[in-house]
């Protein structure tokens, strides 16, 4: 696949380790926040079977507040500036624009839009020739989880905006090859919600574009399963194992060796 000046093999299913360089990320509350401990985080997730690394520096749990692009940029600095720009995916997790186009200049290779993109980053991505993960929510975080009843059929309603953000894409002329949506599993959706979309989670392949699933260690695991963030792999791995075999591409998790190990073994168990 190429992705900008780059071209990287990559064999689905795809495990895409998290790097929160956050002081307040909900799953390790900063354990990335530092830079030796970021590229030390990272480092131990591509020899443990990540074949992206997603890289946040604002929280967006929900109730969190907004972070300005001027600080987004001042964390995510001294981070891409150590990463070697040709050995795998770097993706960007932000939506604003100042962040993103300083990414691309900066050797992203992907931008992980939870508001689904945007006309000037579709433009940045036809540009730079880079890939996009465009997710699902009806709020920023602050507010999203008062959206909850704002559905009339979750899973329906969710179709419906990534169509119309395809025909946006097509326009704008980006292969499909180098895009992925992600319903935002826990971005404005209740338990029930969150199951539903995991349960038809394969009504969001359209065409040849790409699906991932952002289920880690989520709260939807701790209202069926009482746990903290730290004790919720289990869950974890069973979502990603029920939606491999749906469909989906791209797994984006914090416990890479575990998802990675356990994805090969469901493929050996499965094949005849």
């Amino acid at each position: 696949m190429i992705l900008g000046k780059n071209n990287f093999k990559i064999d689905a299913p795809i495990v895409m380790g998290i790097c929160n360089v956050t002081p307040d990320s909900f799953s390790d509350g900063g354990k990335s926040f530092k830079q030796k401990d970021a590229l030390k985080n990272i480092n131990y997730m591509l020899k443990n079977g990540a074949q992206i690394i997603d890289i946040g520096a604002e929280s967006t749990k929900p109730g969190s507040d907004p972070l300005s692009y001027k600080e987004e940029i001042k964390r995510l600095d001294p981070i891409l500036k150590k990463l070697p720009k040709n050995k795998f995916i770097i993706s960007i997790d932000s939506y604003k624009i100042e962040t993103q186009e300083y990414a691309l200049n900066n050797g992203a290779h992907i931008i992980n839009d939870i508001f689904g993109g945007s006309q000037d980053l579709f433009d940045l991505t036809k540009k730079f020739k880079t890939g996009l993960i465009l997710m699902h929510t009806p709020a920023p975080p602050k507010h999203m989880q008062s959206m909850v009843n704002s559905y009339d059929d979750v899973v329906k309603d969710i179709k419906k905006i990534f169509k119309k953000t395809i025909k946006k894409l097509e326009k704008s002329k980006i292969p499909p090859y180098r895009v992925w949506f992600d319903p935002g599993i826990g971005f404005g959706k209740n338990l029930k919600q969150n199951i539903e979309i995991m349960q038809k989670i394969s009504q969001f392949k359209f065409k040849k574009y790409g699906l991932l699933l952002g289920s880690s260690r989520k709260s939807w695991i701790d209202k069926i399963d009482k746990s903290d963030s730290s004790e919720r792999i289990g869950g974890s791995l069973a979502s990603a194992l029920y939606c491999y075999k749906k469909g989906v591409d791209i797994f984006r998790v914090h416990d890479v060796k575990e998802t990675s190990q356990s994805l090969k073994v469901f493929e050996r168990l499965c094949s005849k």
